[in-house]
């Protein structure tokens, strides 16, 4: 082809064919982390296929050609036979156990989960229509409570309250909270469980979300104090300006209009309350996103958060990358909310923010 470099070509093949291999990966990795099996050779140790098998309850020949797939890809190390795997411990921090700060294998569970909505997708790219929630796969969510699920448990009491000023002591003296957007419910559990003077509200539009919430609530024992409502947090959120928290994490890029969202959350909070927002890490110019964090979430924003987003009536979505620092500071600044506070965040794809009236 006329100026084409082929020795550019081949090295953009080359890269093409990595990107691929690691789209294939994520798909193994899935499997790993939906099966249990990461988890069992964790535990278990270095294993031969039949021994993993058995442990799983699995089908050893496909749980042989998974392992020979992530030995390749040098997530398992083999021993000189290349019959016995194991995982290493680094590698299981990150795939096999939940309860740890790195653990990322839910990520993986994305990949063919919005893989799934590409026919819809592309009739969207021809339509500008949105796709409703409702529409996309089951497991797109019980992936999305596994992801936030770990990194709530090992950060929301144990670092996040302790890191606002005087947040403990407010909710252990009892207060309104709310959560706009609670997905499958564990952050409002985890602090009802926590604080059980308080009362917590949290809100979601989509009923499989509010279902898996209630049944946390029940599970945990704190639905006494817990109610998890069906409907759009920024028509239901009472404007009583009581409440000492109201959490949104990760949800208000998806939001049809962030600016009446956070309007209506100053309208919640108390005078000394706080909004403890999490969004997405995105540099000011789109020319500062990049690499594979970058892609990833442009990817997510492709195939969910613009499709949903076009669905609940936004003409111009933010996208998951759209918030950054300095559009949230200037949003939170209309809305009455002045003092922004960036706090350490769970994952490199993330930013956490105090932010108060």
């Amino acid at each position: 082809m006329d100026g084409c470099d082929s020795t550019a070509a081949q090295s953009f093949v080359t890269r093409f064919m990595a990107d691929v291999g690691g789209g294939m990966v994520a798909a193994l990795c899935a499997l790993g982390v939906r099966l249990g099996l990461f988890r069992a050779l964790a535990d278990a140790g270095p294993s031969r296929s039949t021994e993993l098998a058995a442990r799983t309850g699995l089908d050893e020949r496909y749980v042989r050609e998974w392992l020979h797939g992530l030995a390749a890809a040098a997530y398992l190390r083999t021993d000189a036979t290349g019959e016995v795997f194991s995982l290493p411990p680094e590698n299981a921090a990150v795939l096999a156990h939940e309860e740890s700060p790195f653990f990322m294998g839910g990520a993986a569970r994305l990949v063919p989960a919005l893989g799934s909505m590409l026919g819809p997708v592309a009739t969207a790219f021809r339509t500008g229509d949105g796709i409703a929630p409702e529409r996309y796969p089951g497991e797109l969510f019980h992936t999305m409570w596994q992801m936030s699920g770990s990194w709530l448990g090992t950060l929301l009491l144990p670092q996040w309250v302790p890191a606002v000023e005087g947040l403990a002591e407010r909710l252990a003296a009892g207060a309104p909270v709310a959560h706009i957007g609670s997905g499958g419910g564990r952050a409002l559990v985890l602090l009802a469980g926590a604080y059980p003077r308080s009362r917590f509200t949290g809100y979601d539009e989509l009923p499989l979300n509010v279902e898996h919430a209630r049944q946390e609530a029940v599970g945990a024992g704190v639905a006494d104090r817990v109610e998890f409502v069906h409907g759009r947090a920024t028509d239901l959120l009472p404007g009583k300006g009581d409440h000492a928290l109201v959490l949104a994490l990760d949800v208000l890029h998806d939001a049809p209009d962030p600016a009446q969202a956070l309007t209506a959350v100053r309208a919640a909070l108390a005078d000394d309350g706080v909004l403890l927002l999490l969004e997405s890490n995105g540099a000011d110019a789109p020319t500062g996103n990049r690499g594979p964090a970058a892609a990833l979430l442009y990817g997510a924003s492709v195939l969910y958060s613009l499709p949903t987003a076009r669905a609940a009536g936004a003409a111009e979505p933010a996208g998951m990358l759209g918030l950054t620092e300095a559009r949230l500071r200037a949003l939170c600044a209309g809305a009455g909310l002045s003092r922004v506070r960036r706090l350490p965040a769970p994952t490199p794809l993330n930013a956490l923010y105090e932010i108060r009236p």
